[in-house]
């Protein structure tokens, strides 16, 4: 089945209708969808898929004004499920108005990542156009409030078992690179705090708490955390990131609180306890030392996760880019947190990313072109019928 309509980019390619995707693109880029207000681009979404030939559409309104769009595409025949995933939210953050350039298309959440279900919507078509899937399930799942942090309804139809067998998510992975692995995140705030008003440097007292100075006794011990990490001489191994350093209003006055917040990534032999551990340990010894009010913060983000190169969704997709590209893949983590941990680590699944190139994404110009969109829906048709055939799966080699 594969050899026929999905054994070569020409033939694939010659199926796809460009500006027929690239003005699909535009409908979901044009609304402006940060966390919490996606009801319009999900309803768009639902739209486009059915469109597409979905019938078993749903939008699942549990969380309002983010509802998640579920979907169905059932073969005849029992067999695995894959699914599909992404996020329709984009950060809240201004840019200017999607359009186009070109093959360039300009919009708030371009790569990350509301053009992928553009493409993901042309996988559909190229999928119904060869009479597929005749074996197993297609899932396709998308969900909001992701840029907020918690992507609770993702969470939610976790918890419900509205997941596959194996995910491929529209985010991160780009190109040859192959994401299988991910380190754990954790957002830290410390807070030193003083009774009073600021006063003038001249009248503080010996005993007076120097917010500031307390302060720099912390950042000293968290840039030694961040030293040694790198170094590979402190435990859990991964990394120590300070980005956030704000005390005083004034050059001369004392002030009453200094801030400090940064990140802690870990990896899967490390844990979110230990880091936990780290950091209050570390501000307990300048609390007892300083004899100064502290407050510790700690959020956890994402759990830190692993999946086998060789796993058959993996191979599924690298076979797939190899048809598209004629390059291999190379297994890789990423540096940025996504929702494959919350896969495998909650459902029990693998999962890998394929999507837009990610330079862009956040950016004060965000954008990806017309290719990137038909290498993508390519890519998941070719690798989801793979992924359903009853066959072994021959992919490149990694490199």
């Amino acid at each position: 089945m594969t050899s026929e309509m999905f054994g070569d980019r020409a033939t694939v390619e010659a199926t796809i209708d460009r500006e027929a995707l690239a003005d699909r693109a535009m409908r979901l880029l044009e609304p402006w969808s940060p966390p919490g207000h996606e009801t319009e681009v999900a309803r768009l979404v639902a739209e486009e898929l059915r469109a597409a030939g979905v019938e078993d559409v749903e939008l699942d309104e549990t969380y309002p004004g983010s509802p998640s769009v579920i979907a169905w595409l059932r073969g005849s025949e029992p067999g695995p499920t894959m699914q599909w995933h992404a996020h329709l939210d984009a950060i809240a953050t201004e840019h200017p108005p999607a359009h186009r350039e070109g093959d360039r298309l300009i919009a708030r959440g371009a790569s990350d990542m509301k053009a992928a279900i553009a493409a993901n919507i042309e996988s559909v078509r190229l999928l119904r156009a060869a009479g597929l899937p005749r074996r197993g399930s297609l899932l396709i799942t998308y969900h909001g409030l992701h840029e907020e942090g918690g992507s609770a309804p993702l969470m939610d139809l976790i918890e419900r078992g509205i997941v596959g067998d194996a995910v491929i998510i529209g985010e991160l992975g780009s190109g040859a690179r192959l994401v299988t692995s991910s380190r754990g995140l954790d957002f830290w705030a410390i807070e030193v705090t003083r009774t009073g008003d600021s006063i003038h440097e001249v009248n503080a007292t010996p005993e007076v708490v120097d917010p500031l100075r307390v302060g720099a006794q912390i950042l000293g011990r968290l840039t030694a955390v961040r030293d040694g990490l790198a170094a590979g001489t402190v435990q859990p191994r991964g990394s120590m990131f300070i980005g956030k350093f704000v005390a005083g209003d004034y050059y001369n006055r004392v002030p009453t609180s200094c801030s400090i917040a940064g990140t802690r990534r870990h990896f899967t032999d490390g844990s979110h306890a230990l880091v936990h551990q780290e950091l209050e340990a570390l501000v307990e010894s300048v609390r007892q030392e300083a004899g100064a009010p502290i407050a510790l913060r700690i959020t956890t983000m994402t759990d830190a996760y692993e999946i086998d190169p060789d796993a058959r969704i993996a191979r599924a997709v690298r076979a797939a880019h190899h048809v598209m590209t004629g390059e291999p893949m190379t297994p890789v983590m990423s540096g940025a947190a996504g929702n494959a941990a919350d896969f495998v680590v909650r459902a029990g699944i693998p999962a890998v990313y394929y999507g837009c190139d990610y330079a862009s994404a956040h950016s004060d110009y965000e954008w990806t072109t017309v290719d990137d969109l038909v290498r993508i829906a390519a890519v998941y048709a070719i690798a989801t019928a793979l992924f359903l055939e009853d066959a072994e799966i021959e992919a490149p080699p990694l490199v």
